[in-house]
């Protein structure tokens, strides 16, 4: 048994002043004393380790047996909830359950993915198509690991199997349009980002991505109307808002794309992003007066737009933290 502070302070006080009462008592009698505490001390903890045990005890006869299909809607759950950690740790339950192992490795595999993990989520997803050599969903799962490796040619060859067992994986067409741009093949992209739109709609992000691609290939006002509709379905995005100021200030929309970039950050930040652009722009008087303006409401922009404000003068191609278009 555990004794608060308090009762420990107590309870010596109290030993303190009877002693001082009964000043004849000897030092045995006093180490007696303590002997009989410490005695019933042991007896206490030791009771109390055996209610506990014994409640224990009864606890788990009343708690039916978890499922693995149950770990899995625990791991879910975690997952919805931004716990990682929690997640796998129900997710290795079910799988030592020894029941419904793809669907939960597949979770695990990509799980592993967002933490860096590549080739420990591989060998989740090659696990799987050893069980099930047409799972669609671990051939997009090993697509994923060489993407994340730059691999993108076997990341190709797995999307494309994937897709052939499984034409509604948008996940595999939005990632082969990815691949396709960092690519310069636009054409290719927009395709596989249309393809994804007609079987998920209502991706806010796969409308990001088609509006990046039209911007890379210089198609600002196609690249505009993407931006639409993907604030359309999520106003307060805000790497899509940061992208549509982008676009609007290639198309010479200043005053709207400043306020894009307030919906993309604050105040401060969009003039400063203006700033950049005028810089990149050799618009220097329109530069300062932007990055002046960005200064005096969060003087912590100062350093920087000073240094890029110099640089922008001798050469305008040394820019530091320009804005850039941000794809998913």
């Amino acid at each position: 048994m555990k004794f608060s502070r308090s009762y420990i302070l107590i309870h010596f006080l109290i030993f303190a002043l009877t002693a001082g009462i009964f000043g004849c008592a000897t030092r045995a009698g006093q180490q007696g004393m303590l002997k009989k505490e410490d005695d019933y001390r042991k007896s206490l903890e030791l009771q109390k380790q055996k209610d506990s045990m014994t409640a224990e005890e009864e606890i788990t006869k009343k708690i039916p047996q978890v499922t693995a299909e149950e770990y899995e809607r625990l791991g879910d759950s975690y997952i919805r909830q931004g716990n990682i950690a929690m997640a796998f740790v129900q997710y290795d339950k079910a799988i030592r359950l020894g029941t419904s192992q793809d669907s939960i490795r597949y979770k695990v595999g990509c799980l592993l993915l967002i933490k860096g993990l590549t080739d420990d989520a591989m060998k989740e997803f090659e696990e799987i198509l050893k069980n099930d050599p047409n799972n669609a969903l671990a051939y997009e799962g090993k697509g994923r690991v060489f993407f994340a490796k730059g691999e993108f040619n076997k990341s190709k060859e797995n999307f494309r199997q994937a897709i052939n067992l499984n034409p509604k994986l948008w996940r595999a067409h939005a990632l082969l349009g990815m691949i396709y741009d960092s690519q310069g093949q636009f054409e290719s992209a927009k395709s596989e980002y249309d393809m994804a739109i007609a079987k998920n709609p209502d991706s806010s992000l796969l409308y990001n991505n088609l509006g990046t691609s039209h911007y890379l290939k210089g198609e600002y006002e196609k690249s505009r109307e993407a931006f639409v509709e993907a604030l359309r379905i999520d106003p307060v995005n805000l790497k899509i808002n940061n992208n549509m100021g982008l676009v609007l200030c290639k198309l010479g929309k200043y005053e709207e794309a400043i306020e894009a970039f307030k919906k993309g950050g604050d105040e401060a930040s969009a003039y400063n992003n203006i700033g950049y652009i005028y810089m990149t722009e050799q618009k220097y008087s329109e530069a300062r007066e932007a990055l002046e303006k960005a200064i005096n409401l969060k003087p912590s922009y100062y350093s920087k737009a000073v240094e890029n404000l110099k640089k922008s003068e001798t050469s305008p191609t040394t820019i530091t933290s320009a804005p850039n278009i941000v794809p998913p």
